[in-house]
């Protein structure tokens, strides 16, 4: 190879090359992900009765404390039937078993959370098999991006529940 040509395909390759700033955040220190869902009897601390409401979750952090993932959440309020789905903006574990997860609204079909609202939510992985106890979680908070990131970066536990689910949380990190 001549000399000018070697010199233009390392440019070329140079040029080709992902700043590391830039590169994905690689293999991910932290995960939570499942698909579950709760029903909540009347009487409860928000006076609303929650029955079989799913959430389907899938959530990384990274070492340099960013998230990524998605997460899908459909409710029924007095016969109308809401969804959600958002991408992944936080996530931190807590007590080994327990990750708060965050996320930008892309898509909402509910007017009072439109797409650029923040949710949140927390689960528990309380272990495997029929002699472990429900796995649980709270309920989908709804918010701006400050309430987003607070409610991650706290250790605090839900403030309403947590309750059972049916389903499976599996945390891991």
């Amino acid at each position: 190879m001549h000399t000018r040509s070697f010199f233009v395909l390392a440019a070329i390759v140079a040029a080709l090359v992902v700043p590391a700033a830039l590169a994905a955040p690689g293999e991910p220190v932290a995960s939570a992900s499942g698909g579950i869902h709760w029903t909540i009897p009347l009487p409860n601390a928000f006076d609303v009765e929650v029955i079989n409401q799913p959430l389907a979750f899938n959530a990384r952090k990274y070492a340099d404390g960013s998230a990524s993932g998605h997460f899908e959440y459909h409710q029924i309020v007095e016969g109308t039937s809401f969804n959600f789905n958002l991408d992944v903006t936080c996530m931190n574990l807590y007590d080994g078993n327990r990750a708060k997860i965050g996320g930008v609204v892309i898509q909402s079909n509910d007017p009072t959370v439109p797409a650029g609202s923040f949710a949140w939510f927390q689960v528990f992985d309380n272990g495997e098999g029929t002699s472990a106890p429900p796995d649980q979680s709270s309920l989908i908070g709804f918010g701006d991006e400050t309430a987003n990131e607070a409610f991650c970066n706290s250790p605090n536990l839900p403030r309403f529940g947590p309750w059972d689910v049916q389903g499976n949380v599996q945390v891991e990190g």
